[in-house]
Formats: C-alpha cells, structure tokens, sequence
C-alpha cells in the first residue's frame, strides 16, 4: 500500500528533475534534494548490481524488484521523460522571452537548497567547511570555463559525453545540460533528438548508462563513509553554481560564454528592463517553495538509511 501511496508524489518530484535537466545551469541532483530523495535515488541506483540477479534466481522475480526498489525508481524516470517531452518547450519558451525572473527564480532555489541540504549536518568542523569551498571553488571554475564547439560529432563523442554529463547531472550545483555547452554538445544533441538521429542518440543513452551506474557506487561509497563531508561538497557545488545562474547576464556572439553585470549595468549594456523588483520578487517566490516542499515532502534525505 506504501509503494501505491508515494507513486504519484515521486512521479512529480521526477517531473521536476525533469524540468531542470532541460534547463543548463540547472542540476536535476539539486531538485532531488530539495524534494528529499537525494540519497534514496543514490541508493536505489547504487544497488543496481548483478547481486539482484541472485535475489531473482533465489526468491523471484518480486523480491529482486522490492530489494531493487525498482518501482521509486520507474516512477521517478516516468516523470522526468514526462517533464522533458511536457516541459522542455515551455522552459525553453520561458528563457528566450523572460529571462531575467527566470534565472531569479532558479536562483533563489539554490540559495534556499544550500541552508536545507546544510542545516540537519551533525559535524561541522574545518573538514566540512574545507569541503564546502572546495566545492564552491570547482562550480565557479566549471561555470567560468569556456566553451568550445562540437559540429559534427559522431557517436564516440555523443557516448562520452553523455558519460560526462550524467555524472554532472546526478550531482546537484553542477549541470549536465551545463556540461554538454562546455563540450559544446548541447545543440548537437538537440538537433539529434530533433531529427531524430537514432544513431547518435542511442550511443548517447549508452554513455548516460554506464557513466551513471559506475560513477553513483563511488558516490554512494562516499555517503556511507563521510557523510557530512560529501553533503557539505555538493552544497557547495551549489553554491558555486550561483554563478552561471546570476539573472543580469549576456552571452556573447558564440552562445558559450557570458558577461556578467548588474542590474544597472545590464540594463545599459542591454537596452532591456533589468526587471528587479520582478526577479526579486520570483526569487522570494522559489525560496518559499523549496520551504514549502521540504516541510511537505515525505521523504527526506537526512533520514534514509544507508546499506
């Protein structure tokens, strides 16, 4: 009865992994966490092991589906592949005509995540904190990083890149959209859903496989043993990320690298309405919803339990 009752609040809670996935600069990892299903994710797909194929020959098919916790995880890849097929147009829509209270609004859900993700840690000494701007430190640098350009790959780099960008998107702060711009894969990616490169999107998908579940049992290793230290990175990481997702700035000609200013300053350099009270406004919005979801939401990471 608890599977059936939690099915369709996990399926939204991966619909809004879904949502940020579509959207670089944004990490599908910091939705789980705020909706607290980080580490049950991390657990569900670091138990993913020829083991469960024992458990199948031993005692059924059923038993290696519960130990697998197979039904959180379907439910939750259905509502993100909903999400991207549902939403992607809308965001997408949302950041061409509204960018300013867009990036507002994802930026306030960051800076609320990071005190949620850091409040129920026990230990918060140097290590920790030594953590937490080490890993503000890599988000700045990757979101600083230039981008290059990949026209014409073919699928030996669609199939690494998707090794690279499922590591970064499993990670909350750091972007696997993000990443696919920095390799200057994003569009080619786009154009091969949308052209429907079966090809390329299926070396892609393998590469998304295999770098998700060797890279989740290193950070699901990582979680057993230190806990806080590792929560402690990766709110730094999305500390860090506040920097891609600053509203007031302007990409260059190339698309892959930005100009940062601030709202005065955009509106001189852009001829466009900084828009502040508005972006302040979505800001407080998002902070208020990470709240909400938090207080709401069933599950919560700082009470799974680790195997």
């Amino acid at each position: 009865m608890r599977l059936i009752m939690i099915r369709p609040g996990i399926f939204f809670r991966g619909m809004a992994m879904g949502a940020a996935d579509v959207v670089p600069g944004v990490s599908g990892g910091t939705l789980a966490l705020i909706t607290g299903i980080y580490e049950e994710l991390i657990n569900t797909l670091g138990g993913i092991t020829p083991r469960l194929l024992g458990v199948w020959r031993r005692e059924g098919f059923v038993a290696a589906w519960q130990q697998g916790n197979f039904t959180f995880l379907l439910t939750l890849l259905a509502g993100i592949f909903t999400s991207i097929a549902l939403l992607a147009r809308v965001i997408t829509w949302l950041l061409e005509a509204h960018p300013v209270p867009v990036w507002a609004f994802f930026s306030g859900l960051i800076v609320a995540s990071i005190f949620l993700v850091l409040y129920p840690l026990t230990q918060r000494g140097p290590v920790q904190i030594a953590a937490f701007c080490a890993g503000t430190a890599i988000a700045v640098l990757i979101a600083l990083a230039p981008g290059v350009s990949a026209d014409g790959a073919g699928a030996t780099v669609f199939f690494f890149s998707g090794m690279l960008a499922i590591c970064a998107m499993i990670l909350p702060g750091i972007s696997g959209s993000f990443i696919l711009l920095l390799l200057g894969m994003y569009q080619p990616v786009l154009e091969a859903v949308k052209n429907g490169q079966w090809a390329l999107l299926a070396a892609f998908l393998v590469g998304c496989g295999l770098g998700l579940l060797s890279f989740v049992h290193v950070l699901k290793w990582t979680l057993q043993r230190f806990h806080d230290t590792v929560m402690a990175l990766l709110a730094g990481f999305m500390a860090g990320s506040l920097v891609k997702l600053w509203p007031w700035r302007v990409a260059d000609a190339t698309g892959l690298n930005d100009q940062w200013f601030s709202p005065a300053g955009y509106a001189a350099a852009t001829g466009e309405d900084a828009r502040l009270l508005l972006s302040l406004c979505t800001a407080v919005i998002a902070i208020i919803l990470v709240a909400l979801l938090h207080r709401l939401a069933p599950l919560h990471n700082a009470d799974s339990r680790w195997q």
